[in-house]
This record gives C-alpha cells, sequence and structure tokens, in this order.
C-alpha cells in the first residue's frame, strides 16, 4: 500500500497524512496548512509573495484527487499563463490526464485536470454546470483580478455560481484585502473560507535604475547620473533627453570637476530629480 493511500479518513474530502511532494523537497508550512483545508472540503485563499510556491499547492491536491479519479479545474485569468500551466501540468501528470480551453485552443477537454482561462470557468458555471460535475476542486489563479474594473466580474461571477460541490482555491500575490476578500466569498458561499497567508519572500525585491547607457545601478548611482543630467542640460539648454549624461556622467567618474563647479554656480534643474 502506497503513502497515499494510507491517508486516513477525516471529514470533507478526507485527510490527516499528507501525500509525499511530486517533486524533492519538503513543503512550507503555508503550502500544508492550505493543503490541509482543501483535503477536508474548505475553500482556502492563499496571500503569499511572488516565487513562494503557490502552484505548488495545486499540484499536490490536484495529484490526490487525480489518484481517487477527481478532477479539478485550474483558470488563469491570461491565455499565456493558461498555456503555460497546461505545460507545466503535462509534465507533471502526462497529458492524457491535463486538458487546455482558452476559447480559440480546446485541447482534451474532458481530460480530469483542465486548464482554462476565468471566462471559460465562469461561461460553464452559467450555462453548462454539468460538465464541472467531474471536479472537485477550482483553482482561481490571480483572483485579485475580481477586483478590477473592467474584467473583475468574471472573478465575481466565478465565485457566485461556483457549484456548491467544487473547493474553491484561490490565489494571489497581490491582493491587499484578503480578509474581507475572505468574508465576501464565505457568505456568497454559506461556508468559512480560509486565509493562509505568506509573508516570506523567497526571491528579495531590489529595486535597480537602468541609465541611458543600458548599465542597471543601484539608486545612489541613479542620483548622481540625474544630477549630471540637470547639470548638463544647464550647461547645453539646446541638448534635449539624456544627450549629455554618459559624458557627464564619466566626468564625475573621472573625479568631478566639472560638476563641482557647476554646484557651486546653482544650476540643479527640478526637472533632473523629478525623473527619480
Amino acid at each position: 500500500m502506497s503513502a497515499r493511500q494510507d491517508f486516513k479518513r477525516g471529514r470533507g474530502l478526507g485527510r490527516v497524512e499528507f501525500p509525499p511532494p511530486l517533486a524533492p523537497g519538503q513543503l512550507d508550512d503555508f503550502q500544508r496548512e492550505a493543503i490541509d483545508h482543501l483535503l477536508a472540503g474548505q475553500d482556502v485563499l492563499v496571500y503569499a509573495p511572488t516565487g513562494s510556491g503557490k502552484t505548488r499547492i495545486a499540484e499536490e491536491f490536484a495529484a490526490w484527487l487525480l489518484e481517487r479519479g477527481r478532477g479539478m479545474g485550474y483558470t488563469a485569468p491570461l491565455k499565456a499563463i493558461s498555456n503555460q500551466k497546461f505545460r507545466d501540468f503535462v509534465e507533471l501528470f502526462g497529458e492524457q490526464r491535463v486538458g487546455l480551453l482558452t476559447g480559440d485552443i480546446s485541447i482534451n477537454p474532458g481530460a480530469p485536470l483542465l486548464v482554462m482561462t476565468t471566462e471559460i470557468f465562469r461561461n460553464r458555471c452559467l450555462t453548462e454546470p454539468a460538465m464541472l460535475s467531474g471536479m472537485a476542486c477550482v483553482v482561481l489563479d490571480e483572483i485579485h483580478y475580481l477586483g478590477d474594473e473592467q474584467r473583475g466580474t468574471v472573478w465575481e461571477e466565478s465565485v457566485i455560481f461556483c457549484p456548491d460541490h467544487l473547493v474553491i482555491l484561490g490565489l494571489s500575490a497581490t491582493v491587499s484585502n484578503a480578509g474581507e476578500l475572505a468574508e465576501w466569498m464565505g457568505g456568497v458561499r454559506a461556508r468559512p473560507v480560509h486565509v493562509v497567508y505568506e509573508s516570506r519572500r523567497p526571491v528579495p525585491l531590489e529595486f535597480r535604475w537602468i541609465l541611458p547607457d543600458g548599465r542597471v545601478v543601484e539608486e545612489a548611482k541613479a542620483r548622481d547620473a540625474a544630477r549630471l543630467l540637470g547639470r548638463g542640460r544647464a550647461r547645453r539648454p539646446r541638448q534635449p533627453g539624456w544627450g549629455g549624461i554618459r559624458e557627464d556622467h564619466e566626468e564625475l567618474e573621472r573625479g568631478g570637476r566639472g560638476a563641482r563647479g557647476c554646484h557651486r554656480g546653482g544650476s540643479w534643474p527640478g526637472e533632473a530629480e523629478d525623473l527619480l
């Protein structure tokens, strides 16, 4: 008997032990917490930074469902993301078990693991709910699109008209009001929605600046360049744009005599600072 078959049955979809990960490596605490709720048949909203492994939750739960003959829908806001997820899932689960629907592309539409745009899922909820009967879960990736003025109604209607037998896994790296969103979803679905929050950012954000010559520099260097741009404009008022910045920056690296002279003259146009 495999480790997956050793699960002890609980309520909902059943859980106590977690399945082994699909790939080497341990699950993070927030991933395990989210899977814990999903295995119990509860809706989950995961709010975690980009690169932290939100999709891994969907992959693990999809593996659990597929082994039990259940299906999953994975929705994405863009066709490009849907195509990428389709390729990823085919690599993990095999082409026979994965399908893709994006409006203009239909591949293996009867597959148990079906990747689709959110619009396709919304439309099926409204017009073809019977086609979702084989699924146990729907993943609403980039669920923060619900707040988009132009397209947000698609996500809103996807939640409102989602069949009751489907567990919702919402994923986002940018939703700022996860608690409020979960409260609304819980009210619509008449059941609690668990918010799983991860603040650790495995891929640190570092801001860099690109100079006109293509160099990527830190903020201090960029500010130096912007000041020199302003001084260059003061000396050559008819030379537009960034034309003089390279010469001035080289002048700064040589010792900055001209720059200091310009500073003593009091020529610091405000527009150079505005660039930052």
